[in-house]
């Protein structure tokens, strides 16, 4: 069950899920309907996606849709707890804001595919597994809307951390470093692997007749799209732009690990650190994605306006299912990683327990000077020199002579 101080973050990304999917998809209909002639409808659908994925251009708010909003936030809740439970105070607030935002885009998996398979109809065919596996890897509208809950989650988290510590910010300033060079290489190093090795596994795979039989409806499915290798290595080098996303995955993904690394302790928020470096992978892939849009229509058409612009966001779409599927095995490596990186502990700080806050320091007499043991001792000695020099100065005058001094 939520705690005291997990309660209200779980709460506000589970409403806050479920009141952006009703505003956002009654929003996206009425900008469809009726101002599409202002702005292009491409455009719309890039910083304004239905929750579904569908622009009807008006649909009514039905209680299907009610339902499917009521499960999005669920699921953001359920991700946000497991993401917030275990962080210590004032720590691990960028790891908590990257995890609750791969939950939003994971509530918009779970939301969609339920949407879709509650109006599908039999008998089956591959057509409808291929809007399946495209409903299960299509978390655009999270990842356009998921930093709003994200960034409310974290407010919600510091007003809690200072409602329980008032003086959490001078403690935190005690914080040790956390080292995070090997979760980052590891991540990076992973997530180049991975992006090359899925891109080269569905060109081999879809080469072979038999996959090409089974699995022609699903091509731009199954494995999820990665690096576009060409049919011979001449092909690659003719693309730089394929070796240059190699680049822009590893610097995405580098930079987000880094900051979601840089105050989480590896014993603790294990959970928010694999959402993070999760996310990273999905954020990754539509970069990769949007830059490769770019280039192309760069090269074609010369600028970024054309023929055809409704074609620019399905691929960025798509490529989130690199992230989405394949994102765990990267956050699975680093979380492993980063749990035995430990920690560099700054001067003052205790080796053994270095996260709790400091204890008050009792306030001592300041008309009795503490002086420590040695100087109790060395204060004994002086007294006892001080009783002994007085008692021989008394028994010299005791033993002085008295002189008659009356005149004769």
């Amino acid at each position: 069950m939520p705690s005291s101080r997990t309660a209200p973050p779980v709460a506000v990304a589970g409403l806050l899920t479920a009141l952006l999917w009703l505003l956002t998809g009654q929003a996206a209909d009425w900008v469809h309907a009726n101002a599409t002639y202002l702005v292009h409808g491409a455009i719309v659908r890039t910083v304004l996606p239905h929750p579904t994925g569908l622009v009807l251009g008006g649909e009514p708010l039905t209680g299907s849709a009610v339902l499917t909003a009521v499960l999005a936030g669920a699921v953001a809740a359920l991700g946000t707890f497991l993401a917030v439970r275990r962080l210590p105070l004032w720590t691990g607030r960028w790891a908590a804001f990257l995890a609750v935002w791969f939950t939003v885009v994971a509530a918009a998996v779970g939301a969609g595919t339920a949407r879709w398979f509650s109006g599908m109809t039999l008998p089956w065919t591959a057509e409808r597994t291929s809007g399946l596996l495209g409903a299960l890897v299509d978390g655009y509208w999270g990842l356009v809307n998921g930093w709003v809950v994200g960034l409310a989650v974290v407010v919600t988290l510091a007003l809690n951390d200072r409602r329980d510590d008032p003086a959490g910010s001078r403690h935190a300033r005690a914080l040790p470093h956390v080292r995070i060079l090997p979760a980052v290489l590891t991540a990076v190093v992973s997530a180049v692997a991975v992006w090359a090795g899925a891109g080269l596994a569905r060109q081999v795979l879809l080469a072979t007749s038999w996959a090409r039989d089974v699995l022609g409806p699903l091509d731009g499915r199954v494995p999820p799209p990665a690096m576009r290798w060409g049919e011979s290595p001449q092909d690659l080098l003719d693309q730089p732009v394929e070796l240059g996303l190699l680049g822009v995955v590893a610097l995405v993904v580098g930079v987000l690990v880094a900051l979601a690394t840089r105050r989480l302790p590896p014993a603790t928020g294990r959970v928010a650190l694999g959402l993070a470096v999760w996310f990273a992978c999905v954020a990754a892939a539509a970069t990769a994605a949007a830059v490769r849009e770019v280039a192309h229509r760069l090269e074609v058409f010369g600028s970024l306006s054309g023929p055809d612009l409704n074609q620019v966001l399905p691929p960025v779409q798509d490529a989130l299912a690199w992230g989405i599927g394949l994102g765990w095995v990267v956050a699975l490596l680093t979380v492993l990683v980063h749990r035995h990186a430990g920690t560099v502990v700054p001067e003052g700080v205790p080796v053994e327990d270095p996260w709790p806050a400091p204890a008050p320091v009792a306030t001592e007499d300041p008309a009795v000077p503490d002086h420590g043991e040695e100087g109790e001792d060395a204060a004994r000695d002086e007294l006892a020199q001080r009783d002994e020099q007085v008692q021989g100065e008394g028994a010299g005058q005791r033993a002085r002579p008295v002189t008659d001094r009356t005149p004769a």
